[in-house]
C-alpha cells in the first residue's frame, strides 16, 4: 500500500502558512529534516507521528494518507475491472458508481468520457463530454491521460461531422489530429533504448512489434473492409492476405492479442463468400472461425507463445475481456448478424458449425 506521509506533511504545512523552519522549531528537529521528509528522502521517527498529527489536528491515519492509499487500491482494482468488461450494462453500472465516488479522479473521468462517446448519444451528452475534456487538458499532468482524451475527442468530432446540422465539420476533427504526436514519438519507438542485459528488453521489443501490427491491421480494416468503394472480391483478397500474415507472425497458432481479429476475419470471409454464392468456401471459413473460438475458450488463461517472433512471450487472454466467451460471441454473429439466408442456416453443415459453439 502507498503511504502519502511526505506529501501530506508538505500540504498541511502550507495550509497553515508555515515555513519548514517554523515546523522544525515546534517539533525540535532541524529544518533540513523537514525538507527531507517532504522530498521523501527520509521519514520522521514513528514516535513523532502522534505529535505531528496533533499539531496539524488530524489523525495519524490521515497524516499517513491511509484512507487515500486504500482509495487508490480500490480505484486501480475497479478501473481494471471496467477495462475488462465487454457487457454494456455492466460497464454503465460500474462507471457511474466510480464517477459518483471519485468525481475528481482523472482516470475515472477519462473512462466516463469514453463511455459517453462510445455508448451514449453524443449529441445529448455534448456538454458533459467537452467539459470533461477541458478539465483533463487544463488540470491533468499525466500525458497518457491527456493524449487519450484527445483521441476520444477525435472520435467524438468525427462522428459529429457526419451528422447534418451538428455544427461540427471534419476541420474540427483534423485540428485535434494535428495535435497528436507522430508514431515515432510513441514509447514503442524507444524499445531499443533498453540495455542488452535489461530483464525487460525482449518483452518491450515484442510489445513494440505487436503494437505496430495492431496499427497495421486497424488501418487495413478501416480502409479496405469498411469502404464501400471496394468490391467483395477485393475485400476477400485483402482479408485472406491479412490472415496469411497473421499465420506467418504467429506460426504456433496462438494469436495473442489478435485472437478476436482472426476469428472475426474468418467469419467475415464466410459471409462474403456466401454473398458470392460460393457455399463451400463460406462454410470453410465459418467452420474455421468456430474452431478457433472453441480453441480460445479451452485455452488456459495465461499461455506462453512459441512462435518464431514471439517465443517466450506470455499472453493473458483476459486482456481481451475477462468475461469474453468466444463461442457465444461467434454463435451470435453467425446466427444473428451475418447476412446469411434462412435456407443456408438450416443446412446440416451450418447447424454442425453452430453445434460446435454451444
Amino acid at each position: 500500500m502507498t503511504i502519502y506521509l511526505c506529501e501530506n506533511i508538505k500540504r498541511l504545512r502550507r495550509e497553515k502558512e508555515l515555513t519548514q523552519e517554523a515546523l522544525a522549531d515546534f517539533l525540535g528537529v532541524t529544518f533540513q529534516s523537514v525538507s527531507k521528509w517532504e522530498r521523501g528522502e527520509s521519514y520522521p521517527d514513528i514516535t513523532m507521528l502522534p505529535e505531528i498529527a496533533q499539531f496539524f489536528q488530524v489523525s495519524v491515519d490521515e497524516l499517513l494518507g491511509v484512507n487515500k492509499a486504500l482509495n487508490e487500491e480500490e480505484i486501480l482494482e475497479k478501473i481494471a475491472e471496467y477495462d475488462n468488461l465487454t457487457d454494456e450494462k455492466l460497464k454503465e453500472k460500474l462507471i457511474l458508481e466510480l464517477k459518483e465516488k471519485y468525481p475528481n479522479d482523472f482516470r475515472v473521468l477519462l473512462r466516463y468520457m469514453g463511455y459517453l462517446i462510445f455508448y451514449r448519444d453524443i449529441r445529448e451528452n455534448a456538454q458533459k463530454i467537452l467539459s470533461i475534456y477541458k478539465t483533463i487538458q487544463q488540470n491533468c499532468k499525466v500525458d497518457t491521460i491527456r493524449m487519450c482524451a484527445k483521441r476520444y475527442l477525435i472520435y467524438y468530432y468525427e462522428e459529429l461531422s457526419k451528422i447534418d446540422g451538428s455544427g461540427i465539420s471534419f476541420d474540427d476533427c483534423e485540428s485535434i489530429i494535428k495535435e497528436m504526436p507522430r508514431m515515432r514519438d510513441g514509447q514503442e519507438c524507444f524499445c531499443f533504448s533498453y540495455p542488452e542485459n535489461h530483464p525487460n528488453r525482449d518483452e518491450k521489443i515484442q510489445e513494440a512489434i505487436e503494437e505496430q501490427f495492431f496499427l497495421f491491421d486497424t488501418t487495413l480494416n478501416h480502409y479496405y473492409f469498411w469502404n464501400d468503394k471496394f468490391s467483395i472480391d477485393y475485400k476477400i483478397s485483402i482479408l485472406e492476405k491479412i490472415l496469411d500474415f497473421f499465420d506467418f507472425l504467429y506460426d504456433d497458432g496462438n494469436y495473442s492479442r489478435f485472437w478476436r481479429t482472426v476469428m472475426y476475419d474468418h467469419g467475415h470471409l464466410g459471409h462474403f463468400y456466401f454473398a458470392k454464392g460460393e457455399k463451400e468456401k463460406a462454410l470453410f471459413h465459418l467452420r474455421k472461425s468456430a474452431e478457433l473460438a472453441v480453441q480460445f475458450d479451452e485455452m488456459d488463461r495465461v499461455t506462453v507463445l512459441h512462435s518464431t517472433l514471439f517465443g517466450g512471450k506470455e499472453f493473458d487472454k483476459h486482456t481481451l475481456g475477462s468475461n469474453h466467451i468466444a463461442k457465444s460471441r461467434m454463435k451470435y454473429l453467425m446466427t444473428e448478424k451475418y447476412p446469411l439466408s434462412d435456407e443456408f442456416k438450416a443446412s446440416d453443415e451450418f447447424r454442425k458449425i453452430i453445434e460446435m459453439l454451444e
